[in-house]
């Protein structure tokens, strides 16, 4: 390859590394401004949405009223029939003459009056009289008396019950609204049975329809026992009724599409239920497509000036944090600062979090020599086996060395995850930290460990969402991760094979954590020491150990037994099982 070539192939490299960062940036501002825009059109759109609200409860007030009068003309009727004397009478007197006399006053009530399908009386003796606007031949009183809850009924003491139900003498007719009333004969005030009246469902969707056209509105009404009755039949979208709310005096709509239809719901008292109404008038954004093209336009002039910008300061400032990590990684130099004071904001936060990084290196060290209570020492213990300098050096030099053989992309990707490697390991004060933070705890340290070496490890994680929130000593899983990447591997060039399963018993409010890995193995002999507290030979067990105390002593827990199960096979396999109480 010539040098000539190998030159124009560097300098690609270097670009390409300034236009990722670019875009990133410039993907980010992007979304901001579009987020913004949907917001601006949110707040806008609620003005409309209030008043558009005001207008279908005014509509749907119209319609439950016009429905309530109506109602009311079919009650004032029966109650007319069941206050009438010689009706009363007639009914008092099961004979076959009362009962022919009782039919005619039925028939009497229905001439003229197109509203009312079918009227019916339910004797104390549990027969059932029926008149109809059309001949029926079917009879089964039985059936018909099982439509009705009669001590519902009853507690109304001789008012109105209604209900939306089919008439099993009149299937095809369909669902309809009914009123049932006892009848109480004036004289002795003993009920002398009930009467149920069947409304027309053709005629009294006929009258709806009228009202509803011209307010572009489609109603469901529902009863007291769940029943459904929908004007008109045949509604619009498919399915409404699953997707109701039926929540009185809020607005709520059903997406189909890119359309919504807006509905709302009321009480109604006289079907002691509830009464919905559609807008079939689906609404959309006609402003949408003018603000977004807007938004595009002013996010092009932004964008082009501030990728100008951005340009101009990508890879000066990258090449000064390289030099400086040169210099820590080879001379070991921890007062080193990394703070720029030109640069634009991503590189501002790397080097602002490696100086604090720096710092707390430097405070941990002074406190593990001034350790004074036995969970600060193995805390601290913990904390310094995984924040040792060298670790830092090894990483930095590594980081030297591919800006040096001009792999500043991967360089700079290093450094990123070391700063936020140890920024999660130091920035928070507390001693306990949720699984969530662990976790990314543990995946920037194994993104740095893959960065410095591709073949050393591959892990994959199994975690409950709802364990996510559940906290645990820090740097517990990085621990445990380390120990079966260093200790772990069978093979040069072979990885080893690291799996994290996160599940929580809660049974027992237990939150189980395994970590199983593939590596070499741990003896019989090693776990016995480590499960009974035995002092070791070898620096593998040390962080098992400071783990085991630390829980205990987080928990208020004795026993070894109660926080960890270890199960390992030399050259196969280890399985370190940790149950913390949550």
């Amino acid at each position: 390859m010539s040098s000539s070539y190998k030159n124009m192939t560097e300098q690609k490299r270097i670009k390409s590394v300034s236009w990722v960062l670019v875009k990133s940036y410039l993907i980010t501002m992007g979304i901001s401004l579009f987020f913004g825009m949907f917001l601006f059109q949110a707040i806008l759109q609620r003005e409309v949405n209030y008043k558009l609200q005001r207008g279908d409860q005014e509509a749907l007030n119209t319609v439950s009223y016009f429905i309530t009068r109506h109602m009311q003309e079919s009650e004032r009727i029966s109650s007319d029939l069941a206050t009438n004397l010689l009706f009363q009478n007639a009914l008092s007197r099961e004979d076959e003459t009362n009962i022919r006399l009782v039919n005619r006053l039925l028939r009497d009530s229905l001439v003229g009056r197109n509203n009312i399908r079918s009227i019916h009386i339910i004797t104390r003796e549990g027969n059932v009289i029926s008149e109809f606007k059309e001949p029926s031949y079917l009879k089964n009183d039985e059936e018909f008396l099982q439509q009705f809850d009669l001590q519902a009924i009853d507690k109304e003491k001789g008012s109105a019950y209604w209900g939306i139900g089919t008439n099993v003498l009149e299937p095809k007719v369909g669902n309809t609204l009914y009123l049932a009333r006892v009848i109480r004969s004036k004289a002795r005030l003993e009920p002398l049975g009930y009467l149920v009246v069947y409304l027309d469902p053709v005629d009294f969707n006929k009258d709806c329809d009228d009202i509803l056209r011209n307010i572009s509105m489609q109603v469901i009404i529902k009863d007291s026992s769940g029943a459904t009755l929908k004007i008109p039949d045949n509604l619009e979208l498919d399915n409404l009724e699953e997707v109701i709310k039926w929540k009185s005096k809020e607005y709520h709509y059903i997406k189909e599409g890119s359309k919504k239809y807006y509905y709302t719901v009321q009480e109604m008292s006289i079907l002691n239920g509830m009464i919905m109404g559609l807008n079939i008038q689906a609404r959309t954004n006609d402003n949408m497509n003018t603000i977004l093209l807007f938004a595009v336009i002013m996010n092009i002039i932004f964008l082009s000036g501030a990728s100008l910008i951005i340009k101009r300061k990508v890879v000066s400032p990258l090449k000064n944090i390289a030099d400086k990590a040169r210099v820590i990684g080879k001379q070991g130099k921890l007062d080193t600062r990394f703070t720029i004071d030109t640069g634009y904001t991503e590189v501002y936060d790397i080097t602002c979090a490696l100086d604090e990084m720096m710092e707390e290196i430097k405070d941990l060290v002074s406190e593990v020599k001034e350790k004074e209570k036995l969970q600060k020492r193995l805390e601290l213990s913990i904390i310094n086996h995984q924040v040792k300098p060298h670790f830092l050096y090894n990483t930095l030099n590594a980081a030297s060395i591919l800006v040096a053989i001009e792999e500043k992309e991967s360089a700079n990707e290093l450094i990123k995850t070391l700063a936020k490697y140890y920024r999660a390991c130091l920035s928070t004060g507390e001693d306990t930290i949720t699984i969530e933070e662990e976790l990314q705890i543990v995946k920037e340290y194994v993104k740095i460990a893959i960065i410095r070496n591709p073949n050393i490890v591959d892990i994959t994680y199994d975690v409950d969402e709802e364990a996510l929130k559940n906290k645990i000593p820090k740097i517990t899983l990085q621990s445990l991760v380390e120990n079966s990447i260093k200790y772990g591997i069978r093979k040069l060039g072979e990885p080893v094979n690291i799996h994290i399963d996160i599940k929580l018993d809660k049974p027992k409010n237990i939150m189980n954590i395994s970590i199983e890995d593939d590596g070499v193995g741990i003896s019989e002999e090693m776990i016995d020491k480590i499960m009974k507290g035995e002092k070791l030979e070898v620096k593998s067990g040390f962080g098992l150990k400071a783990i085991i105390a630390r829980i205990l002593l987080c928990y208020d827990l004795k026993d070894t037994n109660e926080v960890i199960e270890i199960t390992s096979k030399c050259g196969e396999y280890t399985k370190i099982l940790l149950k913390i109480p949550y």
